[in-house]
């Protein structure tokens, strides 16, 4: 990492000026490309989609304003959604919002208005707008290089932002410099200041230069959190309590828009292991729940019996009692559809830290006084912990899951299951990264 001296704080072409205006591409210019693909290829689709390929070319007078309409709606969510800032899931969920909010306001208006409309075109827009808008920000935010600039002495935090942030870490030594040159500040405790940095970290405030406590953004920024400091006063009960009757009412809904699949995936896993297997079908078994009650989980069978040399032990990679249609149920996590009955009788949420067999739970407990805390909300059928990491297969390795779990509680928001949702989704379609 580099120092800024007193003597660089009025060069009119420092690195870090420049830096920090080349690493992403102007809106204006941004603005060229989304033009053509909104304005020119886009109303091709609509019109395709809508009207058939006669039409491509030559709309039906009275549908020209809508599909013009539609592809207005598509370019505002995608300008509005570009240079977003912030962590990777509260961008997601922005992008999301932008698109329900633009293209509800149009649907809204059309059908208010009685205007004439194709409902496959405003369902397609949404979609384009709600597909490709995050695909933009998560190449931007995986691409991007912002300028970060660290207020206090060198630590082992400071290589660790050097090694998120490749080397373009800069530790300040004068408060008097350009707070435009950052895109991002990272300081100790307020307390900790002098006065001096204090003026400082309020100007970045004031001009609109993100400020963050180097501790809690490093948090962020691994996805865990230290479960020997996690404590009480790091739970967020308001928002714990807020949000547990969305996520109630958009747990039963995902199920009932995903039934046509998943019942079709399950009756096909059920078929697979009575062939290979026979009976039973169903491995059940009971887990620890919210509040710490004991339910009882549904699984498909993806291992053979134990025999009579073998010991009853947790799951872990590799393992040889996993047959070969077990190994494919659970690469593609069919195995776990049954579990869906769990989230609708409410002992389950589709997302949440994954519930343990209780005697295990029981075992965890006495390790890590902070476990308990996982049983703050409905255990999940994927979660944090589930798409960062792997199995667990001593206590090291538990405690890593808890750290993710604990974090997942905290963090605890519709944009965070938006992010596991997504790395779930991917890993479904690809296969890889079951856990």
């Amino acid at each position: 990492m580099t120092q800024l001296s007193t003597r660089e704080k009025f060069a009119p072409a420092h690195p870090f000026v420049a830096a920090a205006s080349s690493k992403r591409v102007p809106l204006w210019l941004l603005a060229i490309p989304t033009s053509v693909f909104c304005f020119l290829v886009l109303p091709l689709m609509y019109g395709r989609l809508a009207f058939g390929p006669q039409y491509m070319l030559a709309f039906p007078g009275p549908y020209l304003d809508h599909v013009l309409l539609n592809c207005a709606a598509n370019f505002a969510v995608f300008m509005t959604s570009a240079h977003l800032k912030g962590r990777l899931d509260r961008k997601l969920a922005a992008v999301l919002s932008r698109a329900l909010l633009v293209h509800g306001s149009l649907a809204f208006s059309i059908l208010l208005l009685h205007l004439v409309h194709s409902n496959h075109v405003m369902i397609t827009g949404f979609l384009v707008s709600a597909l490709l808008a995050p695909l933009y920000m998560v190449f931007e935010h995986t691409t991007a290089q912002p300028q970060v600039a660290v207020i206090g002495p060198r630590t082992g935090a400071h290589r660790r932002l050097s090694e998120i942030y490749k080397g373009n870490v800069k530790v300040l030594e004068d408060p008097h410099l350009d707070v435009r040159r950052c895109d991002l500040i990272l300081t100790p405790s307020m307390a900790e200041l002098t006065p001096s940095w204090a003026s400082f970290v309020s100007r970045a405030m004031l001009s609109g230069v993100p400020v963050r406590h180097v501790a809690e953004f490093l948090e962020e920024a691994d996805g865990i959190v230290s479960i020997e400091h996690f404590d009480l006063d790091h739970l967020p009960l308001g928002g714990l309590t807020s949000y547990r009757l969305r996520k109630r009412l958009l747990d039963v809904l995902l199920i009932v828009v995903t039934a046509p699949i998943t019942l079709v995936l399950t009756f096909a896993g059920v078929v697979a292991v009575l062939v290979s297997m026979g009976r039973p079908v169903m491995f059940v078994q009971s887990r620890t729940g919210v509040s710490g009650e004991p339910f009882q989980i549904y699984k498909l069978r993806t291992m053979r019996g134990l025999r009579p040399d073998e010991k009853a032990q947790t799951t872990s990679h590799g393992d040889v009692r996993v047959t070969a249609v077990g190994a494919w149920l659970r690469r593609f996590r069919i195995d776990e559809l049954p579990q869906l009955w769990n989230v609708l009788k409410g002992d389950m949420s589709i997302i949440g830290p994954r519930p343990e067999w209780t005697k295990l739970s029981e075992e965890y407990q006495k390790h890590f006084p902070a476990y308990a805390y996982r049983h703050l909300v409905r255990p999940g059928i994927t979660g944090w912990a589930q798409v960062r990491s792997g199995y667990a297969g001593d206590l090291e390795e538990t405690k890593v899951k808890v750290g993710y779990d604990l974090f997942y509680i905290k963090n605890l928001s519709f944009a965070l299951d938006v992010q596991i949702l997504l790395r779930t989704i991917i890993t479904l379609v690809t296969g890889n990264g079951a856990r």
